[in-house]
């Protein structure tokens, strides 16, 4: 009922003016409370629309809606730094959809937009109150995310289960119900995060050291962009100077032979190169001296049939293992997937049943991505038939 107070009192100003043409020419699809057909971007008039609703909030300054729709075909025209204030005003005078995407812009580093992740915090808590279905859902999977770590997260878990139960009454299809029940069951799973043992929790995997920090031409030449350790910005291959890289990390494994980070990424580099034994010797030392991105990737080596890795899937059992004990999603990930599969059969599978419980449940915690999310949850359903059989 709280929640209902405040969707109404949200809404409450731009209702009181009834539809204009700015309503007719700027409405958005996606606005909860337009009150008139809505205009997809592509066939919104520009020039007209931002006529009209310029007038329209000259006449009536505290037409939120409009100032809200004017906002938006202003940043249509590239008029971007009008666009962000009057989206900021609109926002502050309680139009939840403009307190939504005001979050957004910042979110998604719009130019001339704040920064700090914390107002979008602030911004998209006020919206998921009011009830802005997508500012309850962004506002959860965040928090859970860890965007909001630097901030003080005024939402109590409570509250952000009241938040998803809302949002399911309110969701419109398959697709959202299974993202809302994944978003819960990880709010869940944190509220019992005390009770999992540190070494599969996140912020164990945030504290798994690369060997070495000080960054090298080695770093800025071959890091991968989905290695948890790189120190520096990470290289697609497609983009990898493969001759200067190799010489690099070349040169600085032999200068720190112990760090394995290096020697991971003279592996990746060679690779690349066609130095296929060198390549898979090098990622089996790397993987050996710690770096569970080379356990990862020295398990999909054998996993793939890799003519200069081991045959016996065994071995990959053992390095995926090592990797997602030392928290590398992937590895948590396909252990389990193939591992259900039937995969390692033939090995003495080290992980039992409730290890691989809390490896699906951490790997859960740290899923960024719908179709991430959807395999795990797909595996914690076979998990859960496992356990009742």
């Amino acid at each position: 009922m709280a929640l209902a107070a405040l969707a109404v009192a949200g809404m409450a100003g731009a209702r009181d003016y009834p539809a204009t043409s700015c309503d007719r020419l700027a409405a958005n699809p996606e606005d909860q409370d337009i009150i008139a057909p809505p205009v997809p971007r592509e066939r919104i008039d520009l020039p007209k629309a931002i006529a009209a609703c310029d007038a329209e909030v000259v006449l009536h300054p505290d037409n939120v809606r409009a100032r809200y729709q004017l906002s938006r075909v202003l940043a249509y025209d590239g008029q971007g730094e009008r666009a962000n204030a009057e989206m900021k005003r609109a926002a502050d005078e309680g139009y939840r959809q403009a307190q939504f995407v005001y979050g957004l812009l910042i979110d998604r580093h719009r130019p001339g937009a704040s920064a700090d992740p914390c107002v979008v915090e602030e911004y998209w808590l006020r919206s998921a109150r009011a009830g802005r279905q997508a500012a309850r859902v962004s506002y959860v999977r965040h928090v859970l995310n860890g965007r909001f770590d630097a901030c003080q997260v005024r939402a109590t878990p409570a509250e952000m289960k009241g938040f998803l139960d809302a949002a399911v009454t309110d969701s419109g299809g398959y697709y959202d119900r299974l993202l809302l029940k994944d978003l819960a069951a990880r709010l869940a799973a944190r509220e019992r995060a005390a009770t999992v043992p540190s070494q599969y929790s996140k912020a164990a995997a945030r504290q798994v050291p690369a060997a070495g920090g000080r960054v090298t031409d080695c770093d800025r030449l071959a890091s991968h962009p989905e290695d948890p350790d790189t120190v520096a910005p990470g290289v697609p291959g497609s983009r990898v100077d493969v001759p200067r890289a190799v010489a690099a990390c070349a040169a600085a494994v032999e200068q720190d032979p112990a760090n394995a980070r290096l020697r991971y990424q003279l592996a990746r580099v060679l690779a690349y190169s066609g130095a296929s034994r060198r390549a898979t010797e090098e990622m089996k030392r790397a993987a050996d001296d710690g770096h569970r991105q080379a356990q990862f990737v020295y398990g999909l080596l054998v996993d793939r049939g890799r003519p200069d890795a081991p045959a016996d899937i065994c071995v990959a059992e053992d390095y995926w293992l090592k990797a997602a004990r030392a928290g590398r999603q992937a590895a948590r990930v396909i252990y389990v997937q193939r591992l259900f599969r039937g995969r390692f059969d033939a090995c003495r599978v080290q992980a039992g049943t409730e290890e691989v419980g809390r490896l699906l449940e951490a790997a859960a915690a740290d899923a960024r991505e719908f179709s991430e999310r959807l395999l795990i949850e797909e595996l914690r359903d076979r998990w859960a038939e496992r356990q009742s059989s």
